[in-house]
């Protein structure tokens, strides 16, 4: 299969592509048998030699896709997504592959010691002594755990490219217990390269783990919820700060409110989703990641109580960061004004033709009018956002845009904050604003 696979993503024709693709729903008959095979094959060939603003995506995008896929209905299929991010692939550079089956594995000494000599490679960045210890922790199921939560934590540390790290080998970490550990080592090889070889900055984590362990203990045994008043407080320090030290008080003021982890969590997610609709154009990648670390961290349930107060304080100045470095103005970008004045009789047609005309503020109000609709409408509404991110060539939002609006309706499912309209709406701004070309829509048909 890798020569068909060969061939699959190193065509540069569309014409030629969707054959081959319709081909491969053939050959595996599910996306799942498909993304078992891609993984033993593409993963290897998608790194850098250096690091700096360019991360190969598309393999990420492919982990994006298998999360869509299993969520939509039966309006889009399962195999789009795929084929979205496969398109994607094959305008990724591919090198030739690091052959993980070509390293020893090694195993001298206990667990702990064995983790802090994968540690010592891969803070000098040798990657070939890293992986070698990495393979080490892949043969037993005890080895595994203990590798995937250090690792994690170790990936966390490390807020280079806003969290990146963490949120890529999070998703390889999750695609390989989906495939059942098959093909652990080429899945997790690309995001293991990522956090060993790319730069390092873990000046924020030094700085924020004391306050958490100090401050935030009682997150653990609150369960209280959050007002409108409490998010609005918060939200101004998360997005608007000045200083860091606002951030860490409106966390503090949030615990002393009474408020647990998910509660604050909610606040969090929610904020962000505001700041993906505060940044320009070109920034959105900052608020983004920041949204799918809170979701990540929120989800990652094997942390033990004093990281778990740590993790939420880092996705809050991460947050903080990502407003800083994106957002357009000193306030909320008012995405509703229109919504005020016009409220389309029939929402999702409305959104699906604004949407592909890329009108970002009527796509907003759409969403808007759709959420004030029967519950039933807003099942609907969520299988069009789905449908409208997938309809997007892949190499503008890097499977970012698919991924979130699969976050953003477990979110709004869930979530008991009142401002839990500003995760829908968010999704139908980013939408509707992000560059559009359909040239895999308009060949490949489900």
């Amino acid at each position: 299969m890798s020569d068909f696979l060969d061939k699959l993503f190193h065509t540069t024709k569309i014409k030629e592509f969707v054959p081959l693709f319709k081909e491969a729903e053939k050959k595996y008959e599910t996306p799942e048998a498909f993304l078992g095979e891609v993984a033993a094959y593409l993963p290897t060939r998608l790194y850098h030699h250096y690091y700096d603003d360019s991360v190969p995506h598309s393999f990420f995008g492919l982990i994006s896709a298998s999360l869509l896929s299993q969520a939509t209905g039966p309006e889009d299929g399962h195999w789009k997504p795929f084929a979205q991010q496969s398109w994607f692939a094959t305008k990724e550079k591919k090198r030739h592959p690091l052959d993980p089956g070509a390293v020893s594995a090694n195993q001298d000494g206990d667990l702990e010691a064995r983790w802090k000599q994968f540690r010592k490679a891969s803070d000098a960045g040798n990657f070939q002594e890293a992986l070698s210890w990495a393979k080490g922790f892949l043969s037993s199921e005890e080895d595994r755990t203990f590798f995937r939560q250090k690792s994690l934590q170790y990936a966390l540390d490390d807020t280079f490219q806003g969290g990146h790290k963490f949120l890529y080998l999070f998703q390889t970490w999750r695609l390989a217990e989906s495939l059942k550990w098959n093909h652990s080592e080429e899945i997790l090889c690309p995001a293991l390269h990522f956090l060993v070889v790319a730069p390092k900055d873990r000046a924020l984590s030094e700085q924020i783990r004391d306050f958490s362990r100090k401050s935030l203990s009682s997150l653990l045994h609150n369960e209280g919820s959050l007002s409108s008043e409490h998010y609005l407080e918060a939200e101004r320090a998360l997005l608007f700060g000045d200083r860091r030290q606002e951030v860490l008080s409106a966390l503090t003021a949030m615990a002393h409110a009474g408020a647990g982890l998910d509660a604050v969590y909610e606040v969090l997610l929610v904020a962000a989703a505001q700041a993906l609709s505060n940044s320009r154009a070109g920034d959105w990648i900052w608020p983004m990641r920041a949204f799918h670390l809170c979701y990540s961290l929120q989800q990652w349930s094997a942390l033990d109580s004093e990281k778990k107060t740590y993790a939420v304080a880092m996705a809050a100045v991460v947050l903080h960061q990502a407003s800083q470095q994106s957002r357009e103005m000193d306030h909320n970008r008012q995405v509703d004004d229109l919504a005020r004045e016009l409220c389309p009789v029939d929402p999702l047609g409305v959104l699906r033709t604004v949407v592909s005309h890329t009108d970002p503020y009527a796509s907003a109000t759409a969403v808007i009018a759709a959420l004030g609709m029967e519950e039933a409408k807003k099942e609907e509404l969520f299988q069009a956002l789905f449908s409208l991110a997938m309809k997007n060539d892949g190499n503008h939002c890097y499977g970012h845009d698919i991924l979130f609006v699969h976050e953003v309706k477990d979110c709004y499912q869930r979530f008991h904050l009142k401002e839990k309209d500003t995760l829908p709406i968010a999704a139908g701004f980013f939408l509707g604003r992000t560059t559009k070309t359909y040239e895999l829509f308009g060949t490949y048909k489900d």
